[in-house]
C-alpha cells in the first residue's frame, strides 16, 4: 500500500513540473508575440509621421509673412499712403545674382554671390511698388514705383536681322535671356516630351548645361495657354526698356508661330494676355518632376 501511495505522489509531482514548464514556454511565446505586435504598430505609424513632416515643409515654402511685412512697412515709412488700402498683389521666388539684389546704386560695389529671395509687388489701388528682397526681408530694395494705371508699352518691330533661328520640330518653346550685370546669354528650350534644357551661350565647356523635366500634362497646359492668349498676335514685336533703365535683361520668346521680345523691367506693363504667357512660362521653367 505504501509503495502505491509513493508511486502516486511521484506521478503527481511529474505532472505538476510538466505543467509549470509548459506554462513558462507559453509565456515566452506570448511575450514574443507581444513584441512582434508592438514593432508592427511602430512601422505602420512611420508613413503618417513622414507625411506630416512633408506637409509641414510645404507650408514653410509659402511666401513668408516677414517678407510681406518688411515690404509694406518700408512703403508706409517712405510714402503717404493708407495702410488699409496697401496690400501685396504679386510675389515670386527669385535668385538674385549679387548682394545688391540686382539693384546697385551709383558707384556701389556688389558682392558677386547668389542671393535667394523674392520679387514682391505691392499696391494701394493707385500706385504700384516692386521690391527685390532676400529670403527673410531684412535686405530689400525698391525696383520700381509707378502709377498702376500706366498704359501698356508701345511695341516696335523686331528687325528681321535680329530674329533668332526658327524652332526645331521637336521644340515647343524657347527663351533667350541676355544682358544684366553679367552680360551673359542663356537659352532655355522646352521640348514636346517635357524636357527643359538650359545652356549658357558661349560656354565652350558646356559647364552650365542643365536638363530637367516637366510632366506631359504641364506641356499640354502651356500649349493651351499659348493658344488661349493668342501669342501669335505679338509675333515680331519688341517691348523695349525705358531709356533710363540700366542693366536690364532682354527676354526673347519664340514659339512655332514666331518671336516676341520684352525686358524684365517692363514686364508688368505688357499686355495682359502676353503677361499671362510670361508668368506661365516662368512657372513651368522653375518646376520639375
Amino acid at each position: 500500500m505504501k509503495n502505491l501511495l509513493r508511486a502516486y505522489c511521484n506521478i503527481n509531482k511529474a505532472q505538476i513540473f510538466t505543467a509549470l514548464v509548459l506554462t513558462g514556454i507559453l509565456s515566452v511565446f506570448s511575450g514574443l508575440s507581444l513584441i512582434k505586435s508592438t514593432n508592427a504598430v511602430t512601422v505602420n505609424a512611420l508613413p503618417e509621421t513622414t507625411n506630416e513632416v512633408n506637409k509641414q515643409n510645404l507650408k514653410l515654402n509659402r511666401f513668408p509673412r516677414v517678407v510681406a511685412n518688411a515690404v509694406l512697412r518700408n512703403i508706409l515709412e517712405n510714402e503717404q499712403v493708407s495702410a488699409n488700402k496697401l496690400q501685396i498683389i504679386e510675389y515670386n521666388q527669385q535668385t538674385w545674382r549679387n548682394g545688391c539684389l540686382e539693384l546697385p546704386q551709383a558707384n556701389e560695389l556688389c558682392t558677386q554671390a547668389l542671393v535667394p529671395g523674392w520679387r514682391v509687388v505691392a499696391s494701394d489701388g493707385e500706385q504700384k511698388w516692386i521690391y527685390h528682397t532676400n529670403n527673410n526681408g531684412r535686405s530689400l530694395r525698391l525696383a520700381v514705383a509707378s502709377n498702376s494705371q500706366i498704359t501698356p508699352l508701345k511695341p516696335v518691330q523686331i528687325p528681321a536681322n535680329q530674329l533668332p533661328v526658327p524652332l526645331d520640330r521637336n521644340v515647343l518653346f524657347r527663351q533667350i535671356s541676355s544682358g544684366g550685370l553679367t552680360g551673359r546669354t542663356y537659352e532655355t528650350v522646352l521640348l514636346k516630351d517635357g524636357r527643359m534644357i538650359r545652356v549658357r551661350i558661349g560656354d565652350a565647356n558646356d559647364s552650365e548645361r542643365s536638363v530637367r523635366r516637366i510632366s506631359l500634362q504641364q506641356v499640354q497646359q502651356f500649349q493651351q495657354l499659348l493658344e488661349r492668349s493668342r501669342f501669335r498676335q505679338f509675333v515680331g514685336l519688341s517691348y523695349p526698356a525705358p531709356n533710363i533703365a540700366a542693366d536690364h535683361i532682354t527676354h526673347t520668346l519664340t514659339s512655332p508661330q514666331g518671336t516676341v521680345q520684352y525686358n524684365d523691367i517692363s514686364q508688368n506693363n505688357l499686355p495682359q494676355s502676353l503677361q499671362a504667357v510670361v508668368k506661365g512660362w516662368n512657372r513651368i521653367s522653375k518646376s520639375q518632376l
